[in-house]
């Protein structure tokens, strides 16, 4: 299952970002696929939300570290960070972490935004510079 955001144009719903087109594009063409669709009934913004993933992504292809190379990889370093755990094991003497969500469905707007701009400022402070430096580039690079 994934969760992506459409949006309705005429009488077709379409994806609302390049991320979301990708995700659909891991279904074969012509697949009957299930969906549940909700209108957004929480106050979150989505603009927010992709503009995390465009920091993120800015910061994987900007950084010298073997261990962030994607944005998925720098998302778990923040989450990581911040302590925004939902889980946390020692198995063989290493500790495993699960990550809290921050999809729509698991995270309330004011704790989004609480995250947001904390997880803002610790990948600004992984390049060395300020938090509207970061987001200016994400913006003009990848939005």
């Amino acid at each position: 299952m994934i969760e992506v955001a459409l949006k309705r144009v005429g009488n077709a719903l379409h994806p609302h970002s390049e991320e979301d087109r990708d995700r659909l594009l891991e279904f074969e063409p012509g697949q009957v696929l299930r969906a549940r669709i909700t209108g957004a009934q929480r106050p979150r913004s989505y603009d927010q939300l992709k503009l995390y993933w465009a920091c993120c992504k800015t910061v994987a292809e900007n950084i010298d570290n073997p261990a962030l190379t994607t944005k998925q990889q720098v998302s778990f370093y923040v989450k990581v960070e911040l302590r925004f755990i939902e889980s946390m094991i020692v198995y063989d003497g290493q500790v495993h972490v699960l990550p809290r969500s921050i999809s729509f469905a698991e995270l309330p707007m004011a704790e989004a935004c609480n995250f947001f701009d904390r997880a803002f400022a610790v990948m600004a402070k992984l390049l060395g510079i300020t938090v509207y430096e970061l987001t200016t580039q994400a913006e003009e690079n990848y939005w």
